[in-house]
């Protein structure tokens, strides 16, 4: 495994982090705007301009290159986006029980 914590990738606006648990990420190059939260964002119905908003960081350009990204990797960002989507659902369960 590299020593380095980032790797670029075949995307000018996307490189690959390696995450706390040893996992590599794509992200936004110069941040660490995850490729996959951007991606949930676009598939829940958010414009372009939504997006970028949420994200002020990021320019059009590499919003345009980590949707790129995506469908050149999708299992890679599908699979990090299923991940989250549980590890929130089960935070709301958690919440839930707490209350009741």
């Amino acid at each position: 495994m590299s020593t380095e914590r980032f790797q670029p990738t075949e995307h000018p606006h996307v490189d690959k982090i390696l995450g706390a648990s040893g996992i590599w990420q794509a992200v936004i190059k110069g941040t660490y705007v995850r490729v996959w939260a951007l991606v949930g964002c676009h598939k829940r119905g958010m414009d372009e301009w939504e997006i970028l908003r949420g994200f002020p960081t990021i320019t059009a350009a590499q919003l345009c290159d980590a949707l790129s990204y995506y469908n050149d990797h999708k299992d890679e960002i599908e699979a990090f986006i299923e991940k989250n989507e549980r590890a929130y659902d089960g935070l709301l369960n958690e919440e839930q029980e707490v209350k009741t």
